[in-house]
């Protein structure tokens, strides 16, 4: 795409290739760009605020869609303590709102696939929007509430208390449903990783990827791993927490 006024934009998982451009996010379409911008469509249709919205495809052949200020998250430094019952009050709208619609036909719902800190824009500590919707799909809503859990809350990385990272399980649970039990939500969160860890182990081990992609693959396995250990060695901690929450 050739633009003066296009600024790349970097950072999480962003696809090569992404710009800026205006109020704008331009970004290289890929095969599951139909089903995603239709997605969005459905979305905004049913009065969904937490998603940018699709405006097509421009004349270079990318997807546009709506820029929304912020920056994403690495670190709960960078965040408001508020963030992660919001975050599961985000998912639990939107795994609400497509539930038996026709878009999530095959599945319960709509499932963002991705819902990590990475792919949402955060304002003053607080999300705006989850963006990079490539992974949506129909689905069972457990990918999601299992990957977020994970991902905004068990971090083996940054020297993270244990003690804060069960205490923001359980803000995320309560966000998106206080009836989960504590083992059902730790089962979610320990499959989720084994899920990254076996799937990424094979593209790892994959010929025909990338240099780039197989050395993608490897960091995500030891990462998966490293904070698969953190669940695994404090799961009467976790436990405690999430039954305290309650």
């Amino acid at each position: 795409m050739a633009s003066s006024a296009a600024e790349p934009l970097r950072g999480g998982n962003t696809t090569p290739g992404v710009m800026r451009v205006g109020d704008t996010v331009r970004r290289p379409r890929g095969r599951r760009s139909e089903f995603a911008g239709r997605a969005l469509r459905q979305l905004h249709g049913l009065g969904f605020p937490w998603a940018p919205a699709y405006l097509g495809v421009d004349d270079y052949g990318c997807d546009m869609f709506e820029y929304v200020d912020g920056a994403t998250t690495d670190h709960p430094s960078q965040r408001d303590e508020r963030c992660y019952a919001a975050i599961g009050a985000i998912l639990r709208r939107l795994h609400d709102d497509t539930r038996g619609h026709p878009i999530a036909a095959g599945g319960d719902c709509l499932v963002h696939g991705d819902p990590g800190p990475f792919n949402v824009v955060m304002r003053e500590g607080m999300p705006r929007a989850l963006i990079d919707w490539d992974s949506v799909h129909a689905g069972d809503p457990r990918e999601d509430i299992g990957y977020a859990g994970w991902t905004w809350c068990v971090q083996s990385a940054g020297n993270v208390p244990v003690e804060d990272q069960a205490r923001r399980l359980a803000q995320f649970r309560d966000g998106y449903d206080r009836t989960i039990r504590e083992d059902e939500l730790i089962t979610m969160v320990i499959e989720c990783q084994d899920r990254i860890i076996e799937l990424e182990s094979a593209n790892a081990a994959d010929d025909a990827m990338s240099d780039a992609r197989r050395q993608h693959a490897i960091t995500a396995v030891a990462w998966a791993k490293s904070d698969r250990r953190v669940v695994s060695a404090n799961l009467e901690l976790f436990r405690t927490a999430l039954r305290r929450a309650v």
